[in-house]
């Protein structure tokens, strides 16, 4: 039966407890007696369809007041004629004249009459389980019993962190209260969709750097140590953030908002500076990550990636913002250097949309606050819009297959027209590749078994070239930050260099000993080493060289990084390469390499700005420039002396037209095509160079 005061909910077994057997008093169709005689009865009185009792649910019943239908007829609550609460009457809640608790039966909470969780030693109390307190053990005490012998209290209203009636409110002060667990950032995944090489080369020495994956996940979570899955992300699980806390379905608080990744954050660093300076990325990186003071190498790699990323396709990411806005106009720089990040990793990185969003709000947020909700509303719109990308079918179509390499639509048809379409689509897609890392064996410093051997017991074999002496590739990259490695960068034993720029020096170099060399446009250096160490390799010595360019901070690198390769050879000489004969006799050198200024769309990988700043006006400027240090460079050359003209472009107008033009002047009928290298771009291969040999033979 349901009786409060017969101790509880009562089945027909005679015990308390949750049984299916009739119910006394209650609402019963199952009993033995009369089916239409349903009733409600807590007091043995309320609801009755025999005819008893007083009346429920209106004020008359037969026309009579509530409770006063006929003489002597019980008022409610009472029993016998007698009002409720009248002495000798029942009280309220009592039976056979006893208290409540107090009959012969079971009090409230206990079972066989004993008291809750004292009905016998070693017995169960309630919620337990083989006579252990629910919850388990606490301080060597039991939940279900007092502790250290003593009662328990009486509860006073506030005593467990509810205050008092008036203030109804929690506190959340209560004892033994469970705390919800955070979010564990030691558990944490691996972005392996983030994973590039990429090596450096430093002012002051050879340092190579690999960027590895984002330390930080597409929610800007850290990633886990042993790079298996978070735990709620396994098994195709939504993130954690995305449900908000265990038990809360009303989505995530404030305080478990993703964290902005670090990599992001540099990333979008270094695309301000690179904008605001039109500087290039590769030279500016390592100054805008130094400012972010405990970045880890993961986090500075993955920086690293979006940045040179966002740069090489700025045109397509500016494009596809502005689709998804109602004017360029409504975001100022700053959000876009922002925006343009997330536009990235949605088009080009393929990433998740959440994670894209997110950190994307989150990167708004932390540059511009009150443009935070504007983000959220563009970045969503992007997600939806990037599936449609590149708008169209590249087969079909140049301007998408333009859209979808991110290539300029003017750049994409000038080649089409001088490669052809396949090989034009090839170009493309390989530029857009992660550049292979090739190294130089420097002669003069280490033999290249020695070398060979220190990369293999730091756990990268190396593939060397069929064509260039001293040339391999590295085939895992991030050998290179391993200190027996970085060792040979520091002594000058190594260089990093692509295969076409050695075989380049190694065209350049004589075939015999020579007393006067002349480099026009020595730049960093790196050819320069380059050439020298193939005169050891040719003559046992290094030759006599002058180095030209028209920077004189250029010289000065020069004279720091050939001496750490152990060079003492070389004069640098600041000047116009078109202004030679001003300062140099004519027919004085036994060789000339002229490393030509040019476009450099044949290195497009590793100088990601190019494609976007280059103008076809540019590339005709470009050429007479060329022709002009061609043709200045030749004066030079003794009769017998070979003259090497070498670009890092694909261009014909750059090449072969200005080699032509030379040779159809007076003085260029004097020189012959001794060789001609020509190397093209592929996604595994090298870089795209051009280079000639003339000799002068009269």
């Amino acid at each position: 039966m349901t009786d409060q005061h017969k101790g509880g909910y009562q089945g027909g077994s005679g015990r308390g407890g949750n049984s299916r057997a009739p119910r006394q008093g209650g609402f019963d169709k199952r009993s033995g007696g009369n089916r239409g005689e349903r009733r409600y009865d807590r007091s043995e009185g309320g609801y009755r369809k025999d005819g008893k009792g007083g009346s429920y649910g209106g004020p008359k019943r037969d026309g009579k007041p509530y409770g006063d239908r006929k003489p002597g007829g019980k008022p409610y609550g009472g029993r016998d004629g007698k009002p409720y609460g009248k002495p000798g009457g029942k009280p309220y809640g009592n039976r056979d004249g006893k208290p409540s608790g107090e009959r012969d039966r079971k009090p409230y909470g206990s079972r066989d009459g004993k008291p809750y969780s004292d009905r016998k030693p070693g017995g169960k109390s309630y919620g337990s389980r083989d006579g252990k307190s629910f919850g388990g053990p606490r301080s060597g005490e039991r939940r279900g019993a007092p502790r250290g012998g003593k009662p328990f209290k009486k509860y006073d209203g506030g005593q467990r962190g509810f205050g008092s009636s008036s203030q109804g409110r929690f506190d959340g002060k209560r004892d033994g209260s469970f705390d919800r667990r955070k979010f564990n950032d030691a558990e944490r995944r691996v972005d392996a969709d983030a994973q590039v090489h990429n090596v450096n080369e430093a002012a002051a020495g050879q340092e190579a750097s690999f960027n590895n994956a984002s330390a930080s996940d597409e929610h800007g979570r850290p990633a886990s140590r042993d790079g298996r899955p978070r735990r709620d992300e396994r098994a195709g699980g939504r993130p954690r953030d995305a449900r908000g806390p265990r038990g809360d379905r009303r989505g995530p608080k404030s305080s478990d908002k993703p964290r902005l990744s670090p990599g992001r954050a540099a990333a979008c660093a270094i695309g301000k500076t690179v904008r605001e300076r039109d500087a290039f990325t590769a030279e500016i990186t390592p100054s805008v990550l130094a400012t972010f003071e405990g970045i880890s190498p993961e986090d500075a790699a993955f920086a690293t990636k979006i940045a040179r990323g966002v740069t090489a396709t700025i045109g397509t990411l500016d494009e596809f913002i502005d689709r998804n806005l109602k004017s360029p106009d409504d975001i100022g720089a700053e959000v876009r250097d922002a925006l343009r990040v997330s536009a990235y990793e949605l088009l080009f990185l393929g990433k998740d949309d959440y994670a894209a969003v997110d950190q994307g709000v989150e990167l708004v947020r932390s540059i511009a606050p009150a443009a935070s909700g504007l983000a959220n509303a563009v970045l969503r719109k992007m997600a939806t819009s990037a599936k449609k990308f590149p708008y169209g079918n590249p087969d079909l179509s140049l301007q998408v297959l333009a859209r979808s390499q991110a290539f300029p639509l003017w750049l994409a048809k000038r080649l089409m027209n001088e490669m052809g379409l396949k090989q034009a689509t090839a170009f493309m897609r390989a530029s857009n590749a992660d550049a292979p890392v090739y190294i130089a064996v420097n002669a003069i410093k280490a033999k290249d078994e020695d070398v060979v051997e220190i990369f293999d017991q730091a756990g990268s074999l190396m593939k060397e070239s069929e064509t260039v002496a001293g040339c391999y590739l590295v085939e895992d990259a991030r050998v290179l930050r391993k200190p027996e490695v970085r060792a040979l960068f520091e002594n000058g034993s190594v260089c990093v260099s692509d295969e076409s720029a050695q075989a380049i020096a190694a065209l350049a170099c004589p075939k015999e000993d020579v007393e006067a060399f002349l480099e026009i446009g020595a730049g960093r250096g790196t050819k320069t080493i380059l050439l020298q160490s193939n005169a050891v390799r040719a003559f046992g010595r290094t030759i006599p060289m002058v180095s030209v360019d028209d920077h004189a901070f250029k010289g000065d690198l020069l004279e720091k990084r050939v001496a750490a390769y152990g060079i003492n050879s070389v004069r640098p000489l600041t000047m116009d390469a078109r202004k030679l004969s001003e300062k140099l006799p004519e027919a004085s050198f036994d060789a000339v390499f002229v490393d030509a200024p040019c476009t450099g769309v044949g290195t497009l990988r590793r100088h990601p700005e190019i494609r976007w700043r280059l103008t076809a006006a540019q590339i005709a400027d470009m050429s007479s420039v060329e022709y002009d240090i061609l043709a200045e460079a030749a004066k030079m050359v003794k009769p017998g002396g070979t003259l090497t003209y070498a670009t890092c472009t694909v261009f014909a107008e750059e090449n072969e037209n200005v080699v032509e033009r030379f040779r159809k002047t007076k003085f260029g009928e004097s020189f012959e095509v001794e060789e001609t290298l020509s190397t093209t771009l592929s996604a595994s291969g090298p870089d795209a160079h051009y280079a000639v040999r003339l000799r002068r033979v009269r």
